[in-house]
């Protein structure tokens, strides 16, 4: 390495980065596009357990989870949870969460074939002694993992998917799904 001091356009370098990698590493909720907003906010909130620390990131409204990170188990009640303004994780849970201005009035999700609220319908797949399942169902737009019930963890990709006729899980993923 040179013991040159940065000179002309490559100065800046010197400040910027140095910024951006501080910054980068305290952002522990951020606001993600990447998913379309159901109708309940402006999109999915990131939290995440840094170190197994608790973290609390605001959300206005009931937190319901839509997709886990981690590969540490995100369980309701126990890695994470409802806050007075927001969601709560822990014990190294990292996932994304849109938040319910509560239920609709048409009756919420519900097995009623995605008729009436445009909602969809909530299934439950499970996958014991960690073997591959797959639940038919009819999927028209998607489906998102709206509660673990297991503690393996469900990560969308490894250990759940989905496809035009229905979910799959594996490794003891166990959970519900809204399908649209």
């Amino acid at each position: 390495m040179s013991n040159r001091k940065p000179t002309g356009s490559n100065r800046w370098l010197w400040v910027v980065v140095p910024a951006l990698m501080a910054l980068a590493g305290a952002a522990q909720a951020q606001n993600y596009d990447r998913y379309y907003d159901d109708g309940y906010n402006g999109g999915p909130v990131r939290c995440e357990s840094v170190k197994n620390r608790t973290q609390q990131c605001a959300l206005p409204g009931r937190a319901r989870l839509v997709r886990q990170i981690s590969g540490s188990p995100c369980i309701e009640g126990q890695t994470w949870g409802q806050a007075r303004d927001g969601v709560w994780v822990t014990q190294g849970c990292r996932a994304e969460f849109v938040a319910e201005r509560g239920r609709p009035s048409h009756g919420g999700w519900g097995n009623n074939g995605g008729h009436g609220n445009g909602r969809g319908e909530l299934i439950t797949c499970d996958s014991n002694d960690r073997r591959q399942r797959r639940c038919n169902v009819t999927i028209r737009r998607d489906a998102r993992l709206v509660r673990q019930t297991s503690k393996t963890a469900c990560i969308e990709g490894e250990t759940w998917g989905w496809d035009r006729s229905g979910v799959w899980v594996a490794g003891g993923c166990r959970g519900q799904f809204a399908v649209n």
